[in-house]
């Protein structure tokens, strides 16, 4: 079973009355499941702020880069890098329309505790806690796992008390066909050139060999807003993996 958190729900009701959340490119609103399995829990949609929210390829993009994410989420947990009992799963949206308007937006499950570990261009929050150099590593197992073809970055989420769930990633590719934070190789070295080995890393794992200042300066991120509303008690994955 791949490590994903999805709606398991087939309608929702979303307060469109005000934004929650804004970041580069989207805008979240919340919203409350009306049916299905998490019927009363609470939702997430999401919509490009630039494009049309009627096009589909917006969205299959974005749906692209979750499935790659997933891939690579999948590879890190069964390479048992964080060692056991402690897992990172990932939000899963679907593409959902709404009723009236027809416009289509990205749903998926509210996470709580949410925090932003890292970004495109090699800011990373933290440095030294173990929750974030687990977030670095994983950064860094994508770019060995891939054999220097990806990087998995901008990872942002929950923590919980045996795991992280993470929401909006970027991939950033040699090709530079993951959207707009995909900042291609120059972005992949400015990346490694503040990355910083912590406890989870290994020495093994392939980097590029770069040299001089990076291309891109370091900015805290792209996706999302890093100072949502936490909650300050932490339930076990457990409670949301259903």
């Amino acid at each position: 079973m791949s490590n994903s958190i999805t709606n398991n729900s087939t309608e929702a009701v979303i307060d469109t009355g005000a934004i929650f959340a804004s970041g580069s490119f989207k805008n979240v609103w919340t919203g409350t499941y009306t049916a299905g399995a998490r019927r009363g829990q609470r939702c997430v949609a999401k919509e490009f702020k630039t494009g049309s929210v009627y096009e589909a390829s917006y969205f299959e993009e974005e749906m692209n880069i979750i499935r790659c994410t997933q891939d690579i989420i999948d590879d890190f947990d069964n390479a048992g890098v964080l060692g056991t009992g402690r897992l990172i799963l990932l939000n899963t949206p679907e593409i959902w329309t709404y009723e009236l308007s027809q416009k289509k937006h990205l749903l998926e499950p509210m996470i709580d505790n949410f925090e932003k570990f890292n970004s495109n261009t090699g800011w990373a929050s933290g440095v030294g806690s173990e929750w974030s150099e687990a977030m670095q590593a994983l950064s860094h197992f994508s770019y060995h796992n891939s054999s220097r073809q990806l990087l998995l970055c901008d990872i942002q989420g929950g923590v919980y008390q045996d795991g992280y769930v993470l929401s909006d990633p970027v991939i950033m590719s040699q090709t530079q066909e993951y959207g707009p934070a995909d900042l291609g190789p120059d972005g992949i070295n400015s990346f490694f050139q503040r990355h910083r080995c912590g406890r989870f890393c290994t020495r093994q794992w392939m980097r590029p060999a770069v040299a001089g200042p990076a291309v891109f300066p370091m900015r805290q991120g792209t996706s999302m807003i890093a100072n949502l509303p936490t909650r300050h008690t932490r339930n076990p994955l457990s409670r949301l993996r259903e």
